[in-house]
């Protein structure tokens, strides 16, 4: 089943979940690993090229969600949950959802504020759309890091939420997302 029904995600959807879910992890870690490196290694220009070209097509990926979630609405909230389990659910989905858009953006903000675009893996260039300069990148930057802590943090609660639901709850939070 492609799309999602009344009681269970659709294939679509745990293929985007786990895609986006896993690729957003790893560019937290190659970020985290960038930040220790100095400007002149070789390793952190390498490593940019790699998280911006990413990064695109993560937000190219979450702009496809995002339609198919309008699509194909996620299924009900299984009826064990409590509410502050089902507000808790509903909050954090929306804030990585929100995430999921606002870092790439950031991210993009940053890689462009001077004018030059994002090459995505040398197939292709994303051009800058605005172009603000020095005070305006610091900016970026500091809301693309902090975002990043947040994400982070909003990651890991999801993931013991999940694990919580299927080692002690014993219901099928996370059975119906793989």
């Amino acid at each position: 089943m492609l799309k999602n029904t009344k009681d269970q995600f659709g294939t679509i959807a745990k293929v985007l979940h786990w895609l986006i879910g896993l690729t957003i992890i790893g560019l937290i870690g190659l970020g985290a690993w960038m930040v220790t490196l100095d400007y002149y290694d070789a390793w952190y220009h390498d490593g940019l090229s790699l998280h911006k070209a990413v990064g695109m097509v993560v937000l190219a990926v979450v702009f496809f969600k995002l339609v198919w979630l309008w699509i194909t609405p996620e299924p009900d909230q299984l009826p064990t949950l409590t509410w502050w389990e089902r507000a808790g659910a509903a909050a954090v989905h929306k804030a990585l959802i929100g995430l999921m858009v606002l870092m790439p953006l950031t991210g993009f903000l940053v890689s462009t504020s001077e004018g030059a675009g994002v090459s995505v893996f040398g197939l292709f260039e994303v051009p800058a759309v605005l172009v603000a300069g020095a005070k305006f990148r610091d900016l970026a930057i500091a809301i693309h890091f902090y975002l990043a802590y947040g994400g982070a943090a909003l990651i890991v609660l999801h993931v013991v939420a999940a694990l919580k639901h299927h080692f002690f709850n014993k219901d099928r939070t996370l059975r119906r997302m793989l």
